[in-house]
């Protein structure tokens, strides 16, 4: 029997809403009617207003009867032009295909007119050509073999005596230099002139900035966007699409240093941005979103490099851990390339594998059979110095499934996805140098590979170091070697970072890089494009100050890669 003390006397379940009224019921608002308060006199003026309007026989509106179309145009559709309500997904791709063909025909006989030949057979060709070349551009697929046609360079250098640069990037309208002060610098493209103050160190009259060294830069190629990185571990955005830049916001992730950004140019309406840092790991932020989408571990030390052309695609360099990895972004897949390939002087390639000891004990076969170890080694005597590779400090990707990187032992490695080790090697890409400066011990040693740089859709890379040169390289039709081209740019100090483009013909003016107009008048064909260089060049490297260089001057290299009559015909 329950205890009386629990017990209450108030009801349970809730009074029937059809019985009688309760005092809950009581404070439920009514329609109005009957028991309720007159309105007011305001709301009974609005609502004879309204009801004048849209009641009675003379102001009566009849949605049904109006005509929204009146005044319009009536526009009659062809059965081209004419799109169905029931279309499928495969019917609307087909009918813009066919529309994109219409236009490319067009374009086609639009450019042919003032030939005197019109055959359609030639016609067909050329729209075969175009549509393979629109596709080959879309993927970043290397179909343009420009290298071969370099005929000489115009070189500008800009100086920043009071600043170390270690980055640059360019677009039609600036160039934009980072500073180990942690300022960026501009110059404007068409007149290489400086272009107004320092920015992007944090002040404290001025929104947004960096705290200390400006160490990566990256910058969209419509110019709208601009994103650095730095040793305070931040990713800042800037708005440069007006005359002054415009911190937009800081992007945060990272446990160290941020060393490199990439920002895809392929297929990247959301703005998508790569980034590496020295605490190991690679991170993929949205401009679209101010955010971190996702990160990617694998590399056992700093990542010191990155390179995209799509943000689904990536290729890092991990330093001392002596690999590159191609990061596949969508599946969250990545793919280990490992090197540290031993170089000899007065030899092209790496070295063959040789048999070595496991640490449990047996013996590695290298490929191709059994190899006497003695044999080897009297072989290696009076034949130089080996040179092992021991960080990869950067890397360059040259479409889909090449990429080229560059490290310490001085050697320029290509990469195919489909290899675990490099199917061509240039030994001694900048050659050597003296490491100890004294007459009574000689010590030489590869001068490494400090930047790489290639032009999309292109056969053309370039690599910087400290020689005294920057180098360009010809990759083979077969997509298996390189060569070096006959055109070099002679340039003094560290080239901390590279970029080539191809901007619209006259963005530079001829003013600025010195040339000779009558020389430019005579130049036939005229090409629509421009190759157009730029490197940043310091005393000291990019992330240390290992070695200085105290005669070399600081600042960017402005070239312009001239080429021959058949290399202007491929960019017309």
């Amino acid at each position: 029997m329950p205890d009386p003390f629990f017990q209450s006397d108030k009801k349970r379940k809730r009074p029937n809403r059809s019985g009688p009224s309760t005092n809950r019921e009581t404070t439920r608002p009514r329609p109005y009617g009957k028991g309720q308060k007159t309105k007011s006199k305001h709301v009974a003026a609005r609502d004879e207003e309204l009801s004048s309007g849209a009641e009675g026989d003379d102001g009566a509106v009849d949605l049904d009867s109006m005509d929204f179309r009146k005044g319009r145009e009536e526009v009659e559709l062809d059965d081209e032009e004419y799109i169905d309500e029931n279309e499928t997904a495969a019917e609307k791709r087909v009918r813009l295909a066919k529309g994109y063909l219409a236009k490319v025909r067009d374009e086609v006989e639009a450019a042919n007119a003032e030939q005197d030949y019109d055959a359609a057979e030639i016609d067909r060709e050329l729209i075969a050509s175009r549509l393979q070349k629109d596709v080959a551009e879309a993927h970043g697929r290397i179909h343009l073999f420009l290298a071969g046609h370099l005929s000489s360079s115009t070189v500008h250098f800009l100086t920043t005596p009071s600043h170390l640069p270690t980055a640059s990037t360019f677009t039609s309208r600036y160039i934009y230099t980072s500073t180990k002060r942690g300022a960026i610098i501009r110059h404007t493209t068409p007149t290489l002139r400086k272009a107004g103050k320092p920015f992007g160190h944090a002040q404290a009259d001025r929104e947004g900035g960096h705290q200390g060294e400006i160490l990566c830069l990256a910058s969209s190629e419509d110019g709208k966007w601009l994103v650095s990185g730095g040793r305070d571990e931040i990713i800042g955005v800037w708005d440069v699409s007006g005359d002054e830049p415009r911190w937009v916001s800081a992007l945060k992730g990272h446990k160290d240093a941020v060393t490199s950004i990439a920002l895809s140019p392929l297929n990247n309406p959301s703005h998508h941005i790569l980034s590496a840092s020295l605490s190991r790991h690679l991170a993929l932020h949205s401009l679209a979103t101010l955010s971190v989408i996702d990160t990617f571990f694998g590399h056992q030390d700093s990542i010191s490099s990155v390179s995209s052309l799509k943000p689904t695609l990536a290729v890092t360099a991990g330093s001392r851990d002596r690999t590159c990895r191609w990061w596949k972004v969508e599946e969250e897949v990545q793919l280990v390339f490992r090197g540290g390939g031993k170089t000899r002087e007065n030899q092209r390639g790496l070295m063959p594998e040789e048999r070595k000891e496991r640490l449990g004990g047996g013996w590695t076969e290298p490929e191709g059979g059994n190899v006497n170890v003695n044999e080897l080694k009297m072989d290696r005597k009076g034949k130089g110095k080996e040179f092992v590779e021991g960080s990869i400090d950067c890397v360059c990707m040259l479409d889909e499934q090449h990429f080229v990187s560059g490290g310490d032992s001085g050697s320029i490695s290509l990469w195919h996805i489909g290899k675990k080790k490099p199917i061509f090697t240039q030994s001694f890409a900048h050659g050597l140098t003296d490491l100890v400066e004294s007459s009574d011990i000689s010590l030489t040693g590869a001068r490494w590979v400090t930047s790489l740089s290639a032009l999309r859709g292109t056969n053309l890379f370039a690599s910087g170091s400290y020689d005294g040169q920057i180098r360009l390289w010809a990759l083979d039709p077969s997509l298996k070697s390189f060569a070096p081209c006959s055109v070099t740019i002679p340039v003094r100090g560290f080239v901390n970072s590279l970029q080539i483009l191809s901007l619209p013909s006259g963005t530079i003016s001829h003013e600025s890089l010195a040339l000779d107009r009558d020389e430019e008048k005579t130049e036939t064909p005229v090409a629509k494009t421009e190759l157009v260089l730029v490197a940043t060049v310091a005393q000291e490297p990019r992330l240390g100050r290992w070695m200085r260089d105290k005669e070399a001057k600081n600042g960017v290299l402005v070239a312009k890669l001239g080429l021959d009559d058949e290399g202007k015909a491929m960019l017309v």
